[in-house]
């Protein structure tokens, strides 16, 4: 390591992964990295390709690489991390170690261990959306390897990202939520008929008249929704959600509506931020390009800046106080019974002819950390500031998971 690193933690920030959601994913990665406090720490990017493979090295903290994907991989290092507690870190994989192509990884950081190479990181910083990254499936990853890293852990991020079971059990809590159907591709049978979901569907009190709103039942960034207005669209839409996800949802439409999102932070006591609108450029539910390709409304915006590019109105003067509460209370309760960590955002539905406000879903790792909901609190976060008290959390939570019994004397039984 070199002397301008001395004394600062590395952290590696993972992002990409194999989720329909991988683009946003590197969009916030790199938003996390720019933004880092770099008397405290060292960042190094740690980029899973969507063909699962493992790579780091300084070209991935360049927007650039990711316009010549795949050919620019070359000019970065395949790696993986173990599962294996105490390895510390990155394990370099293949002939080439730390030197490839003429660069440094990182200022020489990397040590040898018993001829395999592994580069140090003191805390892991997921920056996933989606499957494979947000779900669960990384954090019990990083449990195996027995590591420091931010955010929710495997069971609070597995119960987050599965929409019917997440609403359901905080339901059992005394949030409000809407009712769903649940459906399962399994069901439709050979040749995909889809006569029988869609007899479930209308059969059930509630569900017996359109519109009705399809999702997938374990992804975000409003990927695969659809809102169908009579049995063909039904049809079209529950075909769409599947391309997607093994199981969907299917919820009733409220006609009349306004989408609430508020964010919570992991800290001593959890933190709020104020509460946002965000604005949908056709006035119904937000799509995937609301959220990352438009910007002020307007086609052309800069995805490089994620969900913090979309429309809003943050901390709305004309929302009604009691609204504002709720909404921030039921958010905060959720994060706790879910008990996540890091920051979350919750997304609510407000009925507009009834005043009635529903849980709509929790994003455990939101796009671009949320960071435009703290910036605008009060007090305000930075985003830097943000990042620091993330990664000062993780720490602590590790120090709290050392002091568990791991072993009861297993060897008295083979005696």
């Amino acid at each position: 390591m070199t002397n301008g690193n001395m004394g600062k933690k590395t952290v590696a920030v993972m992002f990409g992964g194999r989720s329909t959601e991988h683009e946003i994913s590197i969009i916030t990665a790199l938003q996390v990295i720019e933004a880092m406090d770099v008397v405290k720490y060292r960042a190094i990017p740690v980029y899973i390709a969507p063909s699962g493979k493992w790579y780091t090295g300084d070209a991935l903290m360049k927007r650039e690489f990711y316009k010549g994907m795949p050919g620019t991989l070359s000019e970065a290092q395949e790696v993986t991390l173990l599962p294996v507690p105490g390895v510390g870190g990155l394990t370099v994989l293949g002939s080439k170690a730390a030197k490839k192509g003429g660069f440094s990884l990182f200022g020489g950081g990397a040590k040898k261990d018993d001829a395999e190479e592994v580069i140090p990181v003191d805390i892991w910083f997921p920056s996933f959306h989606g499957s494979f990254g947000e779900d669960g499936c990384i954090q019990g990853l990083l449990e195996l390897a027995d590591v420091t890293y931010t955010g929710s852990d495997l069971l609070s991020s597995a119960i987050s990202m599965s929409k019917y079971h997440c609403k359901k059990f905080l339901e059992s809590h005394g949030i409000p939520v809407l009712p769903s159907v649940l459906l399962s591709r399994d069901s439709m049978g050979a040749g995909a008929d889809l006569t029988a979901l869609r007899d479930k569907v209308l059969s059930t009190p509630g569900f017996d008249k359109y519109p009705l709103f399809i999702k997938p039942a374990n992804l975000g960034s409003s990927i695969g929704i659809a809102k169908a207005t009579d049995n063909a669209s039904l049809d079209s839409a529950m075909l769409q959600a599947f391309k997607y996800d093994h199981q969907i949802l299917v919820e009733p439409c409220l006609d009349n509506k306004l989408e609430i999102n508020v964010s919570i932070m992991d800290d001593v006591e959890p933190k709020v931020s104020v509460v946002e609108i965000p604005v949908s450029q056709a006035g119904e539910e937000l799509t995937y390009e609301d959220k990352y390709i438009r910007s002020g409304g307007k086609k052309g915006g800069q995805i490089a800046q994620g969900m913090a590019g979309l429309s809003r109105v943050i901390d709305p003067t004309d929302l009604d106080p009691v609204i504002k509460n709720g909404a921030q209370d039921h958010a905060k309760n959720a994060f706790r019974y879910l008990g996540c960590g890091g920051v979350a955002r919750i997304d609510f539905m407000l009925d507009l002819n009834t005043n009635n406000l529903y849980f709509n879903e929790i994003n455990p790792l939101p796009g671009s950390l949320a960071y435009y909901l703290w910036s605008n609190s009060k007090p305000s976060v930075l985003f830097t500031d943000l990042i620091s008290t993330m990664i000062e959390r993780a720490i602590y939570n590790k120090q709290k998971k050392a002091v568990l019994v791991r072993e009861i004397g297993f060897h008295a039984l083979l005696k």
